[in-house]
């Protein structure tokens, strides 16, 4: 059971692209503990005290409560609020300069249903309601809602499909509009899966007393991860991706269009948890690329571009299991 919940857990990166964080964050059911998740990332070498190039930070917090487990049945409920802070205010985007409030904020509340079936068969259903502006809740036109409903068929001993429809207002391509998915999941030797399908592929290899690595491409991003338990309790991580955040910030003239912030960052990190319910990770990394634009999807900006300087950042992150 366990490992049909893993490959479970990494399918749902192409399926759930917008519960806070980049687009493709994984929703996640949390069956065991009350869990509260801090995170904190800003840049190194940009001078705070000058208004035109303050460091680009992001903070963001979690909290994830179990609400029900059985032997077939789970929920939990996530409440999450992540910040994107961009130093500075004025921008260009389409044929003028706007005003975008300098944290653009993502927040809401929701909900994860799993019933696990006889045959092994597993259905999910995740849902929030959140807002993603630079007003946050200032207008409804600025909240979105966002869905999934997934079903994992077994078909065989290593041979799983995957089937599975999102609706979101937010998820940066066909915004709005019910957005299918299908895949199958294999595993071809002990130690190595894959999971492909309309639109995504994923890998990943490694038994996890060494280095485990996966990689995923998906619409919203693409991610190569690596990590390894060390001695005397030590967990490394390095990991690199291209990701994109989209908001619907407050003074655009059209309401279809988001504004998006990419970037392309690596960063090594280690995590080691000093008591049994406090979890601690700090990294060092590199964030380059960043790009401003405005568009009604991603990757596809209907005026120019805003860069941001690229910049070496830290990030701390504290993990709390109640």
């Amino acid at each position: 059971m366990l490992k049909i919940l893993i490959t479970f857990s990494i399918f749902m990166l192409a399926l759930q692209p917008c519960w806070g964080g980049p687009l493709g964050t994984i929703p996640k059911i949390e069956e065991d503990n009350l869990r509260l998740l801090f995170d904190f990332r800003s840049d190194l070498w940009t001078s705070p005290y000058t208004y035109k190039d303050s460091p680009v930070r992001i903070m963001s917090t979690d909290v994830l409560v179990p609400l029900y487990k059985s032997e077939t049945w789970s929920a939990s409920a996530r409440i999450f609020d992540e910040s994107l802070q961009l130093g500075r205010a004025q921008f260009h985007l389409g044929e003028q300069h706007v005003f975008v409030g300098t944290a653009l904020q993502n927040q809401g509340l929701g909900l994860g249903v799993r019933k696990v079936f006889a045959s092994g068969s597993m259905m999910s259903v995740f849902a929030s309601y959140a807002t993603a502006s630079d007003v946050p809740w200032g207008a409804p036109r600025n909240d979105y809602f966002d869905g999934t409903i997934s079903y994992r068929m077994v078909t065989g001993r290593d041979f799983h499909w995957i089937f599975a429809v999102n609706q979101s207002d937010n998820r940066g391509i066909y915004n709005g509009m019910p957005y299918p998915f299908i895949g199958v999941v294999q595993d071809i030797w002990p130690g190595f899966r894959f999971s492909v399908g309309l639109p995504f592929l994923m890998l990943e290899w490694g038994a996890a007393e060494e280095w485990v690595t996966n990689f995923s491409l998906t619409p919203f991003g693409v991610r190569l991860g690596t990590s390894k338990v060390m001695d005397h309790g030590f967990v490394f991580q390095a990991k690199t991706a291209l990701t994109v955040r989209s908001y619907m910030f407050d003074t655009r003239k059209d309401d279809a269009d988001r504004l998006y912030y990419q970037e392309i960052f690596a960063e090594g990190a280690l995590k080691k948890f000093v008591t049994p319910e406090t979890g601690v990770s700090f990294a060092l990394g590199a964030a380059v690329d960043r790009r401003l634009y405005e568009s009604e999807r991603i990757y596809v900006p209907n005026s120019k571009v805003t860069t941001i300087k690229n910049d070496f950042y830290g990030r701390l992150g504290v993990e709390f299991r109640l």
